[in-house]
């Protein structure tokens, strides 16, 4: 409640101590007379992305706003006692239907415009990943690549065209976007078993025997710099990542074994799955922010 009355004051202020690209973000998404009814963003979309911006830009300026970030610093911190698994997490709930992919689109384009215009200002991220728990990437976050099969704007089907995301003015800066956004799902962060000359000669060895009695045999495993190689393909180990999670709920930090309920185990393998690779990833890149949208 008290984010959400500082960001009350700093909308109705105009958006003062902001950056010109994001004032210009802004205004066009929500204080913009031209744009169509259907195109209007929810309050619940316009809080989460105010907020969010507000948290990066604007909340060290005031006293309100060092003592919210000081909260969030000790949230972090209580997660774990482990640095790597103090993530700069953000969440944002939104009910069903109220648009978690639009909200999606509008940091990233917050993000990648500013990192435009102010090429040493580490409060924007230079790559964007996004996760999702299962298949629905494909069809649903799709949305989030540029659409470059044409060459009119009316065609596009991604989300900055279809929702009115992009001003006209920066349109023309958006298309090498796609280069800096990877959209996968969190199985992609398990290991992989290595195939051909790259094995062991001891794969298949029998190394023990589980709880059921079946044989634990030995697999080659790809380390995590092969992970990361796969899964961020070009982007730049030490660059600035933002990180967003979809259906954020089920990425936590995994319970200890023996702590867990029998129908609590699967969900928790999936969790520590998701929660471990990002963990990971803050080792290789320097981490914007997390926002976890669920």
């Amino acid at each position: 409640n008290l984010i959400r009355k500082e960001v009350g004051v700093w909308r109705e202020s105009g958006y003062p101590n902001t950056t010109r690209v994001t004032k210009e973000l802004l205004n066009f998404w929500f204080n913009n007379p031209e744009r169509h009814a259907i195109k209007k963003l929810f309050f619940a979309q316009r809080e989460s992305v105010e907020t969010a911006i507000w948290l990066n830009e604007v909340a060290e300026r005031s006293n309100a706003g060092q003592n919210i970030l000081n909260l969030l610093r000790i949230a972090q911190k209580e997660v774990s006692s482990d640095p790597n698994q103090q993530l700069p997490r953000i969440a944002f709930k939104m009910a069903t239907g109220t648009g978690k992919t639009v909200v999606m689109a509008t940091l990233i384009v917050y993000h990648f415009f500013n990192r435009q215009e102010y090429r040493q200002d580490t409060r924007f991220a230079d790559f964007f990943l996004i996760v999702a728990p299962g298949i629905t990437i494909e069809d649903r976050l799709g949305v989030l690549f540029v659409d470059k099969k044409s060459q009119n704007r009316n065609d596009r089907e991604d989300y900055y065209a279809i929702r009115d995301i992009v001003p006209r003015n920066l349109e023309p800066y958006l298309s090498n976007l796609n280069s800096k956004l990877v959209i996968t799902n969190y199985h992609s962060f398990e290991a992989r078993t290595l195939q051909g000359n790259k094995k062991s000669p001891m794969d298949g060895k029998i190394i023990g025997y589980d709880d059921d009695g079946n044989a634990i045999k030995q697999e080659a495993k790809e380390d995590f710099n092969h992970v990361v190689k796969r899964v961020m393909g070009n982007f730049k180990t030490g660059s600035r990542l933002l990180v967003l999670n979809d259906e954020a709920h089920h990425c936590y930090l995994p319970k200890q074994k023996g702590k867990t309920k029998d129908t609590e185990g699967n969900e928790n393998a999936k969790a520590a799955v998701w929660f471990t690779g990002i963990s990971e990833l803050s080792r290789k890149f320097k981490l914007t922010a997390v926002y976890d949208l669920s």
